[in-house]
């Protein structure tokens, strides 16, 4: 039953995310894959996720414990947390801080959480930035 909930709620929210990515104004000689284009694959490859946990859900009857939907809740904070801080911080600071979090949260210490995270931001972004040529917010603190 919670895989079907939470199947739904993917579902759901993968509308949601193609609807808000559809209403993106991309001038016409743009990136070929832009601000529209990743949204739009996430999307559908969360939709076809969700599809196929609605179709076979998971054998086992599993209920989620309170230590679960605790961290299930703090993720999402933590999530919009990073969408308010992307622009203003910056992808690196961003990405380090949630990424920080996420490895903490789910069991490594809180010092290799943080080393990993940096790394691992840093190096997204040069990824993005260079071999994707995308535009990834540097933030204010590093003047961009």
């Amino acid at each position: 039953m919670y895989d079907r909930i939470f199947a739904g709620t993917g579902l759901l929210l993968s509308g949601l995310v193609v609807w808000a990515a559809l209403a993106i104004e991309v001038p016409f000689q743009y990136e070929p894959l832009g601000p529209k284009a990743f949204p739009i694959i996430l999307a559908t490859l969360l939709a076809i996720s969700c599809l196929w946990l609605l179709i076979k859900p998971d054998a086992d009857s599993w209920k989620p414990s309170g230590s679960l939907l605790l961290k299930l809740g703090s993720a999402l904070v933590a999530m919009y947390l990073y969408a308010r801080l992307y622009e203003p911080a910056g992808f690196i600071i961003a990405t380090t801080l949630v990424g920080g979090y996420f490895c903490w949260a789910f069991g490594q210490k809180p010092l290799k959480a943080g080393a990993y995270a940096l790394v691992m931001s840093v190096l997204s972004y040069f990824l993005l930035t260079s071999a994707l040529q995308l535009n990834v917010p540097l933030g204010t603190l590093f003047g961009g």
